[in-house]
């Protein structure tokens, strides 16, 4: 084969990801899953959060590296635009051991981050399950090639379909359409990597989980890190890898989680 147009095949895919096309629908507004919520730092700086359990937050590591030293944190659910905030006060807040953001025009390494309620806890009616490579079914750990997210990103413009500076409700988005896996090593995948439309998500989404079902039961597959640089594909960090480190990083504390393998590498996590 040519060099140059094998050269120009791996810039379109690699770098541009031409030909990706999801047939991602416009986001929905949903009042469905209890569990995520959306998180503000400093009355500003606002993610979206899933809740593991009473007092344990997982979002995504920028969220919380921006954030910081900022240790108050408010907790809201946003429903069609009515608030309800769950907790606000101080928190703990636990990057990664391995965060790297140093890439963030592309993608960030280990992109999640602990927070931990430290002057209340939250009640929900339900929790979601944490799934690894093998709980989607697959021979490939591709989770059926599919996922959506819920998230409370900005709201899109109406009138040019752009993200605005208008804080917003609970959406769910389908159809983000699975990539590849990606990882310093072919064995150690680390981060996911989804086509999805290009407006597909908006600043606020970060930290939302990525999911399929399972049974009837969500599990999230990887946690929303964030979108490429002019381009319709999606990262997000693959949780998998990264149960123990739930474990391991909440030990010594007097709320520790215990995370119980259910069967096919899917998860519960508990207090």
């Amino acid at each position: 084969m040519n060099s140059r147009f094998t050269l120009a095949v791996l810039f379109c895919f690699t770098l541009l990801g031409c030909g990706g096309d999801s047939g991602q629908a416009p986001p929905r507004l949903t009042d469905d899953l209890d569990w995520v919520v959306r998180i503000v730092f400093a009355e500003a700086h606002h993610c979206t959060a899933i809740v593991l359990s009473e007092h344990w937050l997982l979002t995504s590591g920028h969220c919380v590296e921006q954030a910081l030293p900022d240790d108050h944190i408010r907790v809201s659910e946003h429903v069609f635009g009515d608030p309800t905030v769950l907790y606000d006060g101080a928190a703990e807040l636990v990057l990664h051991p391995e965060y790297d953001g140093s890439a963030a025009l592309t993608h960030r390494w280990n992109d999640v981050a602990l927070v931990r309620l430290r002057d209340g806890s939250i009640a929900v009616d339900e929790r979601p399950r944490l799934a690894g490579q093998d709980c989607s079914g697959t021979a490939d750990g591709q989770a059926a090639g599919n996922l959506y997210a819920v998230g409370y990103g900005y709201e899109p413009d109406p009138a040019s379909g752009l993200c605005s500076d208008v804080l917003g409700s609970k959406k769910r988005y389908d159809g983000f359409v699975f990539r590849q896996a990606l990882g310093p090593l072919v064995d150690d995948p680390r981060e996911i990597q989804l086509f999805g439309r290009d407006d597909a998500l908006c600043g606020g989404d970060s930290g939302a989980p990525l999911m399929f079902d399972r049974e009837g039961v969500p599990h999230v597959f990887a946690v929303l890190s964030g979108q490429a640089v002019m381009r319709a594909i999606y990262y997000g960090s693959l949780l998998g890898s990264k149960i123990s480190w739930l474990d391991a990083a909440t030990a010594s504390t007097d709320a520790p989680l215990r995370c119980t393998n259910l069967g096919d590498d899917c998860w519960d996590c508990v207090e």
